[in-house]
């Protein structure tokens, strides 16, 4: 999605009433839905169902099936309780009647107790980086395909700048630490900036899994496509300011990958942490 307004109108979904949703989808080159936008738009849907002083702290989603981008989604919102303190909702996404994908969110009233967190890894200044996009331009250590793929996959309506340019070797054990805001100041509500969070997260976390076993080996390319998708909101946060996404993936087995992500507010504060799994094995090519 181009840009901020495009992307709230993409995430914003028509009701037909009865707790059922409909929304487009993002014409993507790869010709499949984005993953974050379906996980996006089912947290949209479940949000039009619960009151105004709760808020997502959780969700958990898995992918079924791939999304046709040429056919809208129906979302279908199950409200499975609303507690003293917490709400809980189930979505399912359809197309042509056949599940797509489900999702699991968790709401919350305002609630102050303990307070700790893990330290910030920033290790640069996001002024001072390049962009992810010109920094695939400079090098000649990515195939032009592997570029292509790369960009395309981007949610256009926010700025990437990673902390190491391609060209740098990443082991699997290190982080991939990249800075990221909206292009484009805009006002949003809270339940909206949770909503572009999710859509934005899905970006680069099971490329980072993989990586470093792409490096030097790019005539072997795998397969990957997500299997499933948790999220926690632990403070709040403004996608219009830098936010630190530090990825690493703790496990690689079974022809599956696994990517964990912290974000960061510049502060240093811990806003949300993602956990993301992913099918990785060798691509066969015919």
């Amino acid at each position: 999605m181009q840009t901020p307004e495009g992307l709230t109108d993409l995430l914003t979904l028509t009701h037909l009433g009865d707790s059922l949703f409909e929304g487009e989808n993002y014409q993507t080159v790869w010709k499949r839905v984005y993953g974050g936008q379906v996980l996006a738009q089912s947290l949209h849907a479940a949000n039009q169902t619960v009151s105004a002083d709760r808020h997502v702290h959780s969700l958990h989603g898995y992918f079924i099936l791939a999304g046709d981008i040429k056919t809208s989604i129906q979302y279908k919102v199950e409200n499975l309780r609303d507690g003293g303190s917490f709400s809980t909702r189930r979505v399912t996404a359809f197309q042509n009647d056949k599940a797509i994908f489900v999702l699991a969110a968790s709401y919350q009233i305002q609630q102050e107790a303990l307070d700790q967190h893990i330290q910030s890894p920033a290790a640069a200044e996001p002024e001072k980086l390049l962009s992810d996009a010109q920094l695939l331009n400079s090098t000649n250590d990515v195939p032009d395909r592997m570029k292509l793929y790369l960009l395309a996959r981007h949610p256009f309506a926010f700025e990437f700048r990673p902390e190491r340019d391609y060209s740098q070797k990443i082991s699997p054990k290190e982080n991939r630490n990249v800075w990221f805001k909206l292009k484009k100041k805009t006002i949003l509500d809270i339940k909206q900036q949770q909503e572009f969070l999710a859509y934005a997260v899905d970006y680069d976390l099971l490329v980072m899994s993989v990586i470093s076993h792409y490096q030097n080996n790019f005539d072997q390319p795998l397969q990957v496509a997500s299997l499933d998708h948790a999220m926690w909101f632990h403070r709040p946060f403004d996608v219009n300011q830098w936010l630190l996404f530090s990825m690493d993936s703790p496990n690689i087995s079974g022809a599956r990958c696994l990517g964990k992500g912290s974000i960061f507010d510049r502060s240093g504060n811990l806003v949300a942490t993602v956990i993301q799994e992913g099918l990785a094995r060798p691509m066969v090519i015919e």
